[in-house]
């Protein structure tokens, strides 16, 4: 469960990250402030928060 305290715009799990076999069921989401996502993942070797943090990715304020 992701919950954002900013505009959080394209948030991305590159499930690779965590194993050749593992698949995200959502790609690219934008969340406003307070919203939260729900990202399930499948076949993933890691799944610890530090390594699953690590896989998160969004595009940065300029």
């Amino acid at each position: 469960m992701v919950t954002a305290h900013t505009l959080v715009r394209d948030l991305l799990l590159q499930a690779d990250r965590l194993g050749p076999h593992a698949a995200c069921d959502t790609g690219l989401r934008t969340l406003l402030p307070g919203e939260s996502a729900r990202l399930r993942i499948r076949g993933a070797a890691e799944t610890g928060a530090n390594a699953v943090c690590a896989a998160l990715f969004c595009v940065e304020p300029a």
